[in-house]
Order: C-alpha cells, then sequence, then structure tokens
C-alpha cells in the first residue's frame, strides 16, 4: 500500500477479532491539522506493540501502548483495543463506556470506520448482562457540578440516561465547589437497570443526605417550621406520651402495692408495714406528676402542631385544653 507525508494509519479491524488483533497499515481519521509522519510512525509502532501483548495476554501493558497510538493519532481502531483491553482486565464498567465512545467517533471518521463502529456496538451490548445501567435524574443541576457512577465521571450529556456500573455496591456521588456532596448509595444486580434521584440539600431543610429534591410541599416557609415551630411540637407530645407511659406504670405498682397491704392488714397497717406504706404513697406521687406532665406535654404539642400548620392565621385562633372526666382523660381543641 502506498503512504504519504501524511497518510496515517490503521485500516478498519476484522469486526469480531478479538484475541487476534490486526495491525495492517491504513489512514488515519481526516482532521485540520493532520498528523505528522512522525507521530503516524511512532502510533504505528505502539498499535504493533501494544497488539502483540495483547494477544499474549498481557493486557494492562497493551493497554498502555493503545492509549499513546491513539495519543499520536486518533484512530477508532486503536480506541476500540483500549475498550477490549479494559474488559480483558474486569474493567466492564469503563469498557462500556469506551465501546461508547467508539461507535460515537466511527461515525464521524469516515465510511472505512463504519465496520469499527458496529463492532465497538456489538461488543458493547455484549457486556449489558454482565453490568448494571443506573440512570440519575439530577434534580439541582448547577453549572460545574460532577457527578460520578461507581467512581466514573458521568458527562452531563448522559446526566439521566443509562450509564453502566459494577454490580453490588455502587456510590452515586453529586459534587459541586461550595456545597456538601450529594451521595446515595444503590446495589443492583447484573443486567439490572435504576433510576435513581439526587440532588444537593435545599438551604435550611436540615436534610444532610443530598437526597432530596428541594420540592417539598411547603416551599421555603414550611422549611422554616418544621426546624423551629414543629421540631418543638413533637419533642412537647414526645414527653407528654411519656408523661403518660410514667402515669400508667406507676399508677399501676401504686394499685398493686395498695391491693398486698389490704389484702395482709385489713385495714390499718402495723409499723412493721411502714415501708410498704411509704413505697406506695411514692409510687402514687410519681404516677400524679406523670398525669400532669402527660397533659402538659400533649397539649403543648398539639398547640405548637396546629400553629405549624396554621402559620398565615393568628395564634389565638388555635386553642386546646385538657378534658378529665370520671372514665376518660383528653383534648379538646378549637382551630
Amino acid at each position: 500500500m502506498r503512504t504519504t507525508a501524511t497518510a496515517a494509519l490503521f485500516v478498519a479491524l476484522p469486526a469480531l477479532s478479538v484475541l487476534e488483533p490486526s495491525v495492517a497499515h491504513a489512514q488515519a481519521p481526516t482532521a485540520a491539522s493532520a498528523p505528522s509522519p512522525a507521530d503516524v510512525a511512532e502510533a504505528k509502532k505502539k498499535f504493533e506493540s501494544g497488539a502483540n501483548l495483547f494477544k499474549a495476554g498481557k493486557y494492562a501493558e497493551a493497554i498502555e501502548d493503545f492509549r499513546t497510538s491513539y495519543g499520536k493519532v486518533q484512530s477508532p481502531n486503536s480506541h476500540l483495543y483500549i475498550a477490549r483491553s479494559l474488559r480483558e482486565m474486569g474493567k466492564l464498567a469503563e469498557a462500556y463506556v469506551e465501546f461508547d465512545k467508539v461507535a460515537a467517533e466511527a461515525q464521524t471518521a469516515g465510511e472505512k470506520y463504519a465496520q469499527t463502529g458496529e463492532t465497538a456496538k456489538l461488543e458493547r451490548d455484549e457486556l449489558n448482562p454482565k453490568i448494571a445501567l443506573v440512570s440519575v435524574d439530577v434534580t439541582t443541576p448547577e453549572s460545574g457540578a460532577r457527578l460520578t457512577i461507581g467512581g466514573i465521571e458521568v458527562p452531563q450529556d448522559r446526566w439521566g440516561k443509562p450509564f453502566p456500573a459494577t454490580p453490588g455496591s455502587v456510590e452515586i456521588r453529586l459534587e459541586s465547589p461550595g456545597k456538601p456532596a450529594a451521595t446515595q448509595s444503590i446495589t443492583p444486580a447484573a443486567g439490572e437497570s435504576r433510576t435513581v434521584q439526587l440532588g444537593f440539600a435545599s438551604a435550611g431543610d436540615g436534610s444532610g443526605d443530598g437526597s432530596g429534591d428541594g420540592s417539598g410541599d411547603g416551599g421555603s416557609d414550611a422549611g422554616k417550621g418544621m426546624s423551629g415551630m414543629r421540631i418543638g411540637a413533637f419533642a412537647a407530645g414526645g414527653l407528654g406520651v411519656a408523661g403518660f407511659v410514667t402515669f400508667a406504670v406507676f399508677g399501676s405498682m401504686s394499685n398493686a402495692t395498695y391491693d398486698d397491704l389490704q389484702a395482709a392488714c385489713g385495714g390499718p397497717c402495723p409499723a412493721d408495714r411502714q415501708g410498704d406504706v411509704d413505697k406506695g404513697k411514692m409510687q402514687q406521687t410519681v404516677a400524679n406528676v406523670g398525669l400532669i406532665v402527660g397533659a402538659v406535654g400533649v397539649a403543648a404539642g398539639a398547640t405548637l402542631f396546629v400553629l405549624s400548620l396554621k402559620k398565615d392565621k393568628k395564634p389565638e385562633a388555635a386553642r386546646t385544653e385538657l378534658v378529665v372526666g370520671p372514665a376518660h382523660l383528653g383534648l379538646r381543641g378549637t382551630f
């Protein structure tokens, strides 16, 4: 085959030659700035060296030569063998990405690389049962943000589209200067497709996990209520519940002590049972305190909760009160 000063490298490689790469010469993709004869010669040398190493099963060494060759002359053929080397090294997610790039590159490199592009697509698709495909919908896209899936950076034009990941534990990470990173971990199986949402935490939501999309029902006012009045409502309600539990437990204990003394003494108890009498009184006192704390806590919690829902109304519009009856205890409120 005749070469000129600007003639370049590599014929389109045989479609499925995985273990016996071709090293035949051809022209490199045409470009505005053609590679120099020295670059062409170095690219050819490194491609042939990489092909021999690939055939010998020395994939880690082969890929370095293929990358050097591709750096000199950006031929889809050397790029194809970069992807194949990654695959043989067990880096299936990275190999999938490179096969995808080869297919796209071959489309614009000229008709002579059409077979290379088709081969790249075929070998990419053969990886589907061995990898997971993850689509990440970034809910808070920002200029300069960086998304990675399993440590592999996802170009912004691939956000929201299936992207390869190694099956098993996969960390999805969204970073942007000056913001806490948003992360999410998933465990997809081989051949599985997953779609997740990830975004930076909005100011004041206190979530800290970065997984929210900032589209809550209450808007910014609701976020402020949750961080103050609503939290106070939950805290007071929790204290009230604890008070009622104390009332129930110690009230039951007091009743049991009273029943025991009544059965043993049948009336006023002698001095040697004074300790049990004092214990019963203490249990009744604790029960009474628990009842008061429970009533006040639940009433306060209910009031605060209602106010947090009705922030656009005057505070006087909401009112709760404790209702005690012969056989019941409860709350009554007007809003």
